[in-house]
């Protein structure tokens, strides 16, 4: 059973409440709810039991906050959009098209997350359209786990660096 702090979210639904544009300003006016001195991660995974896996991973990464593990590729568009995460994992298991559609629209948002692919399907072909389609880096979801480990590991460690360094985090 996948940990109850976890946002399983099907929030696709809200959108159903509000015209576009009333969507659209509600969006624009939200502050990111991000911890910035943490990597900030959004996960779509449609298995409960995998994405439990990785939460699991994720969570033992002192420098990494999980925002949301969204269910479904919509869902995970418009978690995005309000949370802005700083990596958006995502996996292309069972969604196919509607997976390469998602890593689309997140390479159309105005803050652009990096995208990890995640993939039980990983041909050169796959792996070729998914860097091509904006992701940053491609893993296969079964063999590659301990990759995507030590990439979230690299990724905080330069975040961290880089905040240390920013001119707000120096002594005048």
């Amino acid at each position: 059973m996948p940990d109850k702090d976890l946002l399983f979210s099907d929030i696709t639904i809200s959108l159903r409440f509000f015209p576009p544009a009333a969507a659209q300003a509600i969006l624009d006016c939200m502050a990111p709810m991000t911890l910035p001195e943490r990597l900030t991660v959004l996960l779509l995974e449609d298995s409960a039991l995998i994405g439990a896996r990785q939460a699991m991973m994720l969570r033992s990464i002192k420098d990494v906050e999980l925002l949301a593990l969204a269910r479904e590729p919509r869902a995970a568009l418009l978690a995005a959009q309000i949370l802005l995460p700083d990596i958006v994992i995502l996996s292309l298991s069972r969604y196919g098209g509607s997976g390469l559609c998602a890593l689309r629209g997140l390479r159309r948002m105005r803050r652009q997350a990096t995208v990890v692919v995640l993939s039980n399907c990983p041909a050169p072909p796959m792996r070729s359209a998914c860097l091509r389609a904006g992701a940053s880096y491609f893993f296969d979801k079964t063999m590659e786990f301990d990759a995507l480990r030590s990439t979230m590991l690299r990724l905080a460690a330069e975040k961290i660096t880089a905040r240390a360094a920013a001119p707000e985090h120096t002594a005048a």
